[in-house]
């Protein structure tokens, strides 16, 4: 029993299933998805985005920040309260300007002293700026100031 297998393509007719709507509503459905894809995109970009200002540049715009989050540096002149279970106070000034600083994040490293640059992160309530986090800023006198410590680490590596 032998029988012939035809291997000749067949005709399904001219046009896919579907058609050219078919085609047409997934066009649609790819330009939505990259619109919306694009929309979350530029939304996470700029609300990620944290400002970073001088005292002066901030207390300047004040109104145009409202609450939103930025970063503002200066240096530390007077500290008010040596709270345990309360916020920090302190003042931080630069060009001429001060600002009052109300920390309510964790404390700050042992570097953070009166005279030292540190930036704040937070936002304006007010005229006090509430920080939820200090950065101190330190230069190499660090190194020179530390050297246990810098040992210690190098040995612990």
């Amino acid at each position: 029993m032998s029988s012939e297998l035809d291997l000749s393509p067949r005709d399904h007719g001219a046009e896919p299933s579907g058609g050219p709507r078919r085609s047409i509503r997934n066009k649609v459905i790819g330009g939505i998805v990259a619109l919306a894809l694009a929309f979350v995109l530029y939304q996470g970009l700029t609300n990620a985005r944290v400002f970073f200002l001088n005292v002066d540049e901030a207390i300047e715009q004040r109104d145009d920040l409202g609450e939103r989050t930025f970063r503002m540096q200066g240096t530390v002149v007077s500290q008010e309260t040596d709270s345990v279970d309360g916020p920090l106070l302190f003042t931080v000034a630069y060009n001429d300007a001060t600002a009052q600083i109300r920390h309510v994040g964790p404390e700050p490293s042992d570097l953070f002293d009166l005279g030292e640059p540190v930036v704040v992160e937070g936002h304006w309530a007010g005229d006090v700026f509430e920080s939820d986090q200090i950065i101190v800023k330190h230069d190499e006198s660090y190194v020179e100031d530390n050297p246990a410590r810098l040992d210690y680490e190098l040995d612990a590596q």
